[in-house]
């Protein structure tokens, strides 16, 4: 087995030394191939990753379209049989790598390994993601991109992200997937940390994740009867109208619908909402 893990870069001086340490100290028997994709970056990203050339197996530093443009380069370059992206804003757990090892060679028939995933703003923790039930993918991505692993044969099949979603690329393929009858596994303990500080933290663009998810299910809803069509256009709309409400709210605390489900779940236990995956 040979692991492949992407990372793709730009501007990213604060965080990007965290990343990388998070990969190249991680123990595992199998070979790890780290490959990290720069849009030429104009700050002193290139100095850090030149301070871990000797760790880092393939480097690419030029202009790109964007994060899933930057991946599609990795993954076309990786050749390891297992391949996990990580962004530089993120950071992957203590023994993580070991443990996507160890699944694999344990259950060889499953294709994607996934799991919770820690949510960090302004370097402290937050919450914890717990992904939703697979079979509410036709609705809203119930998984987080961070945590996943997929074997290359994955994409030597259906294909890399699409660009035609800056924001939801990462939904259109694992959920293309899991229509596909891919084996998905989720994994109890979280294999990486989450920066709610990122490009999808950001309030400004959480209205152009919501259109974006809408065109990623819609695509398969349009196949489905006409009441999965009514549900799905509910979810939408009403997912809509919630952040148009709570916008006020979020203007002062960007991160406030989290902390109150949080303190809802530790008072009554699981929302309806958690369905979808639990922030």
């Amino acid at each position: 087995m040979k692991i492949s893990i992407v990372t793709p870069v730009y501007n990213s001086e604060k965080t990007l030394e965290r990343t990388i340490l998070s990969v190249i100290n991680q123990n595992l028997d199998s070979e790890l191939e780290y490959i990290l994709i720069d849009g030429s970056s104009t700050d002193k990203t290139l100095e850090i990753i030149d301070k871990y050339s000797n760790k880092i197996n393939i480097i690419v530093s030029e202009k790109d379209k964007g994060t899933y443009d930057a991946m599609n380069k990795g993954i076309a370059l990786a050749t390891g049989n297992i391949i996990g992206i990580i962004n530089s804003d993120d950071w992957y757990n203590d023994a993580a790598l070991k443990s996507v090892e160890q699944e694999f060679r344990k259950n060889p028939e499953v294709s994607i390994i996934h799991s919770p995933v820690k949510n960090y703003c302004k370097g402290e923790y937050l919450s914890t993601f717990i992904p939703g039930k697979l079979e509410n993918m036709p609705f809203k991505f119930t998984i987080a991109h961070p945590s996943c692993f997929v074997k290359k044969q994955v994409y030597n099949r259906l294909g890399l992200f699409d660009l035609n979603y800056p924001m939801a690329a990462d939904y259109d393929f694992l959920f293309r997937a899991y229509i596909g009858g891919y084996k998905f596994e989720c994994l109890d303990t979280p294999l990486a940390s989450f920066s709610l500080d990122g490009t999808t933290g950001k309030l400004t663009n959480k209205l152009r994740l919501i259109q974006e998810s809408w065109r990623v299910s819609a695509k398969f809803v349009d196949k489905m009867s006409s009441d999965i069509k009514y549900q799905h256009s509910n979810f939408y709309i009403n997912w809509f109208l919630r952040e148009l409400a709570t916008l006020p709210i979020k203007y002062f605390d960007p991160f406030i619908a989290i902390k109150i489900k949080g303190f809802i779940r530790r008072k009554i236990g699981k929302l309806y909402s958690d369905r979808y995956g639990a922030w």
